[in-house]
Order: C-alpha cells, then sequence, then structure tokens
C-alpha cells in the first residue's frame, strides 16, 4: 500500500502544481469586458430599456412660448464605421402660448390638441458609469419639423426648439442599465468607449486604462 502511495505522489503533486500555475494565468486574464452589437440588437436594447413617453419641457422663444415635448423611444441607425449613430425621435408636444403677444391673433391660449413632430440627427453615444446609462453627446440636429398647420408659427419656433431640443437631448437617458444587466456588469462603474467598427457597435470598458 505504501508503495502505491508513493508511486502515485510525484504525478499528483505535478498535477497540482498544474492547476495551480492554471489557476494563477486565468487569474491575470480578465473576462472580456467588451460588447458588440448589430444595428438590430442595439435598437432591440434601446427599445427594452428607454422609458417612454420622456415628458421634457422647453422654454422656446421666453416667456412667450413653453413647450412640453412628449418623446417616444428613439430609432438608432449604424451610419458608416468610426461614424455617429443615427437618431430619430418621434412624439407630440404642447405650446403653451402667452396671450398679448404676436401669436396672440394666431393661437388662443395654448396649443391643446397634442401637436406630432419629429427630429432627426447624429450623435456618439456616451457610457456615464455614475448614472449608470447611456447618454447622446456631439449632438447634431439635421432636421426638425412640427405638425402645424400655421407656417410661420412653425418657422419662428422650428429654430428655437431646435436650439433648446439639443440640449435637452445631452441630459437624456437612451440606455439606462440595471444593475442586474449582463452589459453592466461588464461595464461596472468605469467610463467605456463606444465606437462603429466592421459596421457594429463595439462598447469596450476602459478598465484596464485605470
Amino acid at each position: 500500500m505504501k508503495k502505491l502511495i508513493r508511486s502515485w505522489g510525484a504525478p499528483f503533486n505535478l498535477l497540482l502544481v498544474l492547476v495551480f500555475l492554471l489557476a494563477v494565468m486565468l487569474a491575470g486574464c480578465p473576462s472580456s469586458r467588451s460588447e458588440t452589437l448589430t444595428g438590430e440588437q442595439l435598437q432591440a436594447l434601446v427599445n427594452q430599456k428607454f422609458m417612454s413617453p420622456q415628458i421634457r419641457n422647453l422654454e422656446v422663444l421666453p416667456p412667450i412660448v413653453n413647450i412640453q415635448l412628449y418623446l417616444e423611444t428613439p430609432r438608432l441607425t449604424i451610419r458608416g464605421d468610426y461614424q455617429p449613430l443615427g437618431f430619430q425621435f418621434r412624439g407630440t408636444l404642447d405650446a403653451d402660448v402667452f396671450s398679448g403677444d404676436v401669436f396672440s391673433d394666431y393661437i388662443n391660449g395654448s396649443v391643446t390638441d397634442p401637436v406630432p413632430f419629429q427630429v432627426e440627427g447624429s450623435a456618439n453615444l456616451e457610457y456615464q458609469p455614475d448614472d449608470h446609462a447611456f447618454f447622446f453627446s456631439n449632438i447634431q440636429l439635421d432636421r426638425a419639423h412640427i405638425d402645424l398647420d400655421i407656417a410661420m408659427i412653425e418657422t419662428l419656433i422650428i429654430d428655437q426648439l431646435k436650439k433648446a431640443l439639443r440640449q435637452e437631448l445631452g441630459s437624456l437617458p437612451v440606455i439606462p442599465l440595471d444593475d442586474g444587466d449582463a452589459l453592466y456588469r461588464k461595464l461596472g462603474t468605469l467610463p467605456a468607449s463606444v465606437k462603429v467598427e466592421q459596421g457594429k457597435v463595439v462598447i469596450t470598458s476602459n478598465a484596464s486604462e485605470s
């Protein structure tokens, strides 16, 4: 019996050493902290996480016109490698117009019926770990349209609306994450870079840089 134990002793010790070395190697190699999404997967994530409708109050031509926006879930598109993402928002708005101004001849008090609107543009996605969410950055608005019958009112409002909306969209959580989300577990509380490569969105935690 002692001979049998001695005969197995050396291989068993060698096996323990190999297991230990393997454990050390695995501990030194961090798990992948990147996520690659196709355009369809990115949109599915937005559809799942975006809180719709988002209600936003904007001062347009203050104190004459105040607008309340009801933003529906945006549609994001991949425009090209290393290019900003395209976005399109649809929704409705209510406009409070104070009496005694130039608009009073056209609108009496307020636009009580919701007015459809649409805005299109491009932006980068930026992960802000303190908020556990992705936000737009470097926003460019290409087109904004309000479905008003009064062309003069739309012309006067639209430029001011675009300025106010550009600032508002930057504070809008496009993809908020919960602690239990797989993507949050990868990113954690560290910044992450988001870029488009080979037609896909690549999200990479900057853990290795900290």
